[in-house]
């Protein structure tokens, strides 16, 4: 509701400081391109990251926040070092997702010191084409507004 407010308010000020609607819409369209063009490089970097990263086994031990970041992460135990999941642990149904008798396919980022569950590889797949697209229909909207505002 706050994020819906203070689009609002910085609609008003640009109308008040005399910015056209034109004008408006087409730094709205540049900012949403930014932010999925942005995104989708997030998830082209975790993708090769993965793609470098080498098959394990490991055994899930607990959700809990990390030292590093700032959310609550899947640990997983590997060998004899336990490794956080490289997102957020899900919270929706993490019951049903988190399991600790049973031992899961990993891939493991040695250098990054983390690792890659199902629910990581998933985002991942999903997350990238999803952002290229978005990306990728916001720049088709350019040229049908340059025009307007010239």
């Amino acid at each position: 509701m706050e994020f819906v407010l203070g689009i609002v308010i910085i609609v008003i000020l640009l109308l008040i400081l005399g910015f056209g609607i034109d004008v408006i819409i087409f730094g709205f369209i540049v900012l949403i391109t930014l932010a999925t063009a942005s995104s989708a490089l997030f998830f082209v970097y975790f993708t090769v990251r993965l793609l470098i990263s080498k098959k394990t086994q490991g055994t899930f031990t607990r959700v809990a926040k990390q030292e590093k970041w700032k959310y609550e992460s899947a640990f997983y135990d590997i060998g004899d070092e336990e490794l956080p999941n490289v997102f957020p642990a899900e919270f929706v149904m993490r019951d049903k997702i988190y399991h600790t008798d049973r031992t899961v396919k990993l891939r493991l980022d040695r250098r990054g010191k983390f690792v890659y569950d199902r629910n990581a590889r998933m985002t991942i797949l999903f997350g990238l084409p999803l952002c290229s697209a978005l990306c990728g229909l916001c720049m088709m909207f350019f040229p049908y507004v340059v025009p307007v505002i010239g």
